[in-house]
This record gives C-alpha cells, sequence and structure tokens, in this order.
C-alpha cells in the first residue's frame, strides 16, 4: 500500500494530539513531578496555583497567556550561543492593549535580562541540556544577576485594589487625549520621532479611547484585568508621555502649558511606578522614558534630562536593544521595533553629548548600518539624522593614535557631505519644497548639520593654531555653519514653534550667535552681527530687559539657565562691541588672557576678554556648574 508523506504527516499529528496530558503545564514545562491535581502540590509550593493548568499546550499548540504569538524563550543564536535569555514580554510590547484576553499572570512574565556570550549565565544555558534545562533558565536569579520584586517597591500602592485606584486617579481623559496627543503628533513627532511605530501607537490609542468610553476605566471598585496588567500601565504611562510633549508645543499661555506639561509627565511618571519600571522594562516604558526625558530638555532641564537618559540606556541594555544579536530570535516587526528604539536613544544621547561635551554611554556597533544605506539615494530627515547622530557619537569619540584632530575634523566634513548629496530633494534645497513641511524639515536638518559641522570644526576655533591646508577649510567651514545655523532658526521660528520649544534648538542657535560675537573672523562681520541682533529680537521684547540687565520672565519660558546666561553675556557683548574693538588693537602685546571666574559682567569689562579661545569663552558661559561641590563636608 503506498501512503504519501502528507498522509503519514496527518496521521501522526492527531496521534500525537490524542496523547493524554498528566502533568500540568508548570510541571511539563519545568519537567517536575505533578500530582494531577488542581491545583497541583508542586504549583502550590512554589506559589503559582494560579497558572496550574492542564489545558495550556506547548510551543505548537493554541496561543495562551503563557505562549502568546510574538512570545520567544530561551533562544540560541545560529553560532550556539546562548547570549540571550528571551523570557520578555516581546507581544506585550507590539500590541499592548489590543489583545482583549492576552492576560499574563506577573510571576509567569519574567523580565528579560541580557547577558553576553562570555557571562556565566550564558555559558550554562549553552551547556544545558534535559533535565537542566529548567536549572539553567532559572541560573540568572541564583546567581543574583535578575530582579526579583514583582512590584514597584518604593510606593505605597501593595495590593492589586490599590494599584487600581492608583491607576484611575492619573488616567488621561478623553478631552486630553485628543486636544494634546495631536500637537505631538503634528508639532513634536516629525522632528523627534521617538515612538518606534506610530501607526500601532494610534491604533492602540483608539482601544484605549474605547475602553474609556465603555466605562472599563471607570469602577474603582471592579477591576478590569485587560487594563490592569504591567503591560498596559507601562502602554499608559507612553500615552501620558506623549501628553506632556504635546501640551509643551500647544497654543496655550505659558503659565498653564507649563503647568499641563508637568502635570502629564508626573501622572506618566507616576504610571511609569505602577507598571515597575525599574525592575521590569519594556519597550512602551523605554519610549515613555525618552519622550520624558525630552519633555525635561525642552523645559530648560537639561541636567535633569541627561541624568535621566542614563537610567533609560541602562535600562534598555537591560532588554538588549544595543545589539542586533540579542534580537535575533524575536518576531520581525519586534525587532524592526528594536532597532529603531536603540536608533532614537542613539539620537537623544549623541545631541544632548555634543551640547555638553560629555561621553556618550551609547554604542552603534551592535547595529551596523545596512549596506544599502551607503548606496541609497532619496535619504528621509530621520534617515539623514540617525546618520549625523552616529557621527557626532565619533567626533565624542577618543582620538586616533597619529590623527590631528584636524584631520578628523576633515573626516567628519566629508561624511557629513556625502549623506547630504543623497537626501530627498527638499531637504537638499529649499528651492524643492512644495510643502510646509517640506520648509519646517529642510530648516531642522541644516540646524542640526550645521551644529554638527561647528563642533567639527572647533579646533580651528581655539587658540592654538591649526596648520594649512586644513586651517582655511576648518575656519570657513566653521563660519559659514554658524551664519547658516542663525538664518535657519530665524527662518523656522517664522515658520513654527518647534525652533522656539526644542531646546537643542535653542542651545544651537544661541551657541552660534555666541560664537559669532566672539570669535575673531566674525565679530566685525556685518551680517553676522546683524544675525545676532534679529536672534536677540526673537527670544526678548523691546520691553523685556529689567533694570539690572536680567532677562524677564517672559524669556525665561523659552530658556534654560545656562541659555539665559549665554542671552545676557551676548547681549551685553554686543553693547560694548565697539569700544572693546578698539581696546583689544591696543593691548595687543598686553598681559596674558585673564582667566574666566563665573562674574560674567565684571569679565566682560576687562580689555582682554575676547582673547581666550571662543570655544573656550563659550563653554564657561554654557557649563557654569549648578552645584557648589566646596560644600560638601558638613552635614548642613
Amino acid at each position: 500500500m503506498n501512503v504519501s508523506q502528507d498522509e503519514a504527516d496527518r496521521v501522526l499529528r492527531l496521534k500525537s494530539r490524542e496523547r493524554e496530558t498528566h502533568a500540568c503545564y508548570p510541571c511539563r514545562k519545568r519537567k517536575v513531578k505533578c500530582d494531577g491535581h488542581h491545583p497541583c502540590r508542586t504549583c502550590v509550593r512554589r506559589k503559582h496555583p494560579h497558572i496550574c493548568s492542564y489545558q495550556l499546550r506547548g510551543r505548537g499548540g493554541p496561543s495562551s497567556p503563557l505562549t502568546a504569538p510574538g512570545s520567544v524563550r530561551n533562544a540560541r543564536s545560529p553560532e550556539g550561543s546562548v547570549g540571550q535569555n528571551i523570557d520578555v514580554n516581546i507581544d506585550a510590547d507590539a500590541h499592548v492593549p489590543a489583545e482583549a484576553g492576552d492576560v499574563r499572570p506577573d510571576d509567569a512574565s519574567k523580565n528579560y535580562v541580557y547577558s553576553g556570550d562570555n557571562s556565566v549565565v550564558s555559558i550554562l544555558r549553552l551547556r544545558a541540556s534535559g533535565a537542566n534545562d529548567s536549572v539553567a533558565r532559572e541560573v540568572g536569579s541564583v546567581l543574583g544577576l535578575q530582579n526579583t520584586f514583582s512590584s514597584y517597591p518604593f510606593m505605597d500602592s501593595k495590593t492589586p485594589q490599590e494599584r487600581w485606584h492608583s491607576l484611575l486617579g492619573i488616567l488621561p481623559q478623553r478631552t486630553e487625549v485628543l486636544k494634546f496627543f495631536h500637537y505631538y503628533r503634528v508639532t513634536a513627532y516629525p522632528f523627534n520621532p521617538i515612538l518606534a511605530d506610530m501607526d500601532r501607537f494610534e491604533s492602540d490609542l483608539c482601544t484605549y479611547l474605547n475602553a474609556h468610553a465603555n466605562g472599563d476605566l471607570h469602577d474603582p471598585e471592579k477591576i478590569t484585568e485587560r487594563w490592569a496588567t504591567d503591560k498596559s500601565i507601562g502602554h499608559i504611562s507612553l500615552l501620558l508621555a506623549t501628553l506632556a510633549a504635546g501640551s509643551h508645543y500647544s497654543d496655550i499661555e505659558y503659565p498653564q502649558r507649563l503647568e499641563l506639561s508637568t502635570d502629564f509627565a508626573r501622572r506618566s511618571f507616576h504610571a511609569l511606578r505602577l507598571a515597575n519600571f525599574l525592575f521590569r522594562p519594556s519597550l512602551d516604558i523605554i519610549q515613555a522614558l525618552l519622550i520624558l526625558g525630552n519633555t525635561l530638555q525642552n523645559m530648560g532641564q537639561s541636567d535633569a534630562a541627561w541624568a535621566l537618559l542614563g537610567t533609560t540606556i541602562r535600562l534598555a541594555q537591560t532588554m538588549g536593544l544595543h545589539t542586533e544579536r540579542s534580537t535575533i530570535h524575536w518576531p520581525e516587526y519586534v525587532r524592526t521595533k528594536a532597532r529603531a528604539l536603540w536608533s532614537t536613544i542613539v539620537w537623544q544621547d549623541s545631541l544632548l553629548c555634543l551640547c555638553y561635551d560629555r561621553p556618550p554611554i551609547v554604542s552603534v556597533s551592535g547595529w551596523p548600518l545596512d549596506n544599502s544605506f551607503v548606496e541609497r539615494h532619496g535619504l528621509s530627515y530621520t534617515d539623514i539624522m540617525h546618520f549625523i547622530c552616529r557621527v557626532g557619537l565619533d567626533i565624542l569619540g577618543p582620538e586616533g593614535l597619529g590623527i590631528t584632530a584636524a584631520d578628523r575634523g576633515i573626516e567628519y566634513l566629508q561624511h557629513i557631505d556625502r549623506v547630504r548629496q543623497k537626501a530627498q530633494p527638499h531637504l537638499h534645497s529649499r528651492e524643492n519644497c512644495t510643502t510646509l513641511q517640506h520648509h519646517l524639515e529642510h530648516l531642522a536638518l541644516k540646524m542640526h548639520t550645521s551644529f554638527c559641522v561647528s563642533v567639527a570644526c572647533r579646533p580651528a576655533m581655539k587658540q592654538a593654531q591649526v596648520q594649512p591646508p586644513h586651517s582655511d577649510i576648518l575656519r570657513s567651514r566653521a563660519k559659514g555653519s554658524l551664519i547658516d545655523a542663525s538664518r535657519a532658526f530665524l527662518d523656522f521660528q517664522a515658520l513654527s514653534v518647534v525652533p522656539l520649544r526644542s531646546w537643542s534648538m535653542v542651545h544651537t542657535v544661541l551657541s552660534s550667535t555666541l560664537l559669532l560675537c566672539m570669535w575673531e573672523e566674525t565679530r566685525n562681520d556685518p551680517e553676522g552681527r546683524d544675525l545676532q541682533q534679529r536672534v536677540i529680537d526673537v527670544f526678548s521684547s523691546s520691553d523685556s530687559r529689567s533694570d539690572d540687565g536680567t532677562m524677564s520672565e517672559q524669556d525665561q519660558q523659552w530658556l534654560s539657565a545656562r541659555h539665559i546666561r549665554a542671552l545676557v553675556t551676548l547681549r551685553a557683548a554686543l553693547d560694548r562691541e565697539g569700544d572693546r574693538s578698539a581696546e583689544n588693537e591696543n593691548a595687543a602685546t598686553g598681559p596674558h588672557p585673564v582667566p574666566f571666574d563665573g562674574n560674567f559682567e565684571s569679565y566682560l569689562e576687562m580689555p582682554n576678554a575676547f582673547d581666550i579661545s571662543p570655544v573656550t569663552y563659550l563653554d564657561s558661559i554654557m557649563n557654569v556648574p549648578m552645584f557648589d561641590f566646596t560644600q560638601e563636608n558638613g552635614f548642613l
């Protein structure tokens, strides 16, 4: 009798389904003895009787809360290495609220902890097989390398009921979502696309609004399990973070706008605590932290944003987002989301580090550029920004042996010029802009690239002279970048509130105008002086200066403390520029430059204040210590 292979496979599958299950799912999973009761003695002893089930199937069976689609566990790389413990709720981040029945018990959703190939955890997993596999899976906890708190320990909400009450108190209302998410979507997101999957987020947003309208999120006595899980609360924290950013860019008057943005941010942080963000990070939680940090920057709190970004990066590395290898067995759409999210983290860290000239935390070695990137044309605004931020990391990196700062600067300029030539037409030339968004993207990209160029050229602006032939190139490009940044800002703010509400753009234009004012090659340039005055006019109206020369409250709504100091210094410098130029000529052979002592007004009165490096002077203005660390000896 001839039997086809398909028929044989069909019979084998049927026979396989007929096999009776004698152990519950947790005992089968761990390969331990089960007494067949419900709940069994083993599950009771291990304190998870609620997941003792005899209906759940393994990986090949139907989807269940423990084996939902997209959940990948204990995956080994093709090379045989097990540098990853894939025990994370991948599906939870892919589409958080949409799966109504996908409620995963907290005890069953252990957090994924990334471990490199040379760690003891990875080596034991690699060698584990059969009965030892369960031991290898738990080795992270045994070695103290895995979090064990199932809820955030630093808050009062302990029981599920308390947690639900706390959640209901911070939920975004329908009117808040409809009003402020629009501002985020249209104004903030296009120029800083932190959300890794906007389409899916908007779909989940509709799910939330429907649940809110149906009354699922109103009764404090009835917990809606679908919305009480860590993953759903993490998604709510992300929604609140977008509302915080959106309200910052809204058309509301400043005092109310600041209050709203701060309130949304506070509620988002509280949702993060309810979701146990520090112990159970997820993709939604990482995105929420990034948006909150960026909002803090835009409020002028860049030091706090810097500290928060460090925590965010470490949590992302805990999940393994920093390397492609750790995501090799994730579903493709989740891998794409993870890659986009890590690129966004690089974006945030690079720009903030360039502004402060501080060492970055991130690395791009784990996610190499696609080979097609260097060959592609028609690159978008986001594509080019990701590349420029990689160049920024190179600028901040250690100098290579035998390579001068000037040589590195020329190399960076070549990289930037090469990628700009491959941009979409409207990014390459403003004459090709046909829509408002085209104009805004063109100007935003010009500001960012000009800032990066100016940083790359700063060796030529320092006191130590750069030797030809590089000196002429670097100094010429430096001057052009400072002028281009100021022009782009002035054109940009005429079309949108984005540059006036974005900390990085405020920093770019003020640093550019300050350098134009202080650098000997541009100090007396008529075009540069005109740009400086126009920038000052944008930030301060004619009646905004107080009697003591400080900035009014109207100006402070835009600027951080460092930016206010920079603007006051720039205004004072312009007022005294005429007298100072004559004094500097007479004092060319005078004493050495006087070091900056923190007193801007007295320092500006000194005849040789501008004889120091303009970059050094800029740093002295923008990076005055916020704290007096000399007073750390006493208790009070």
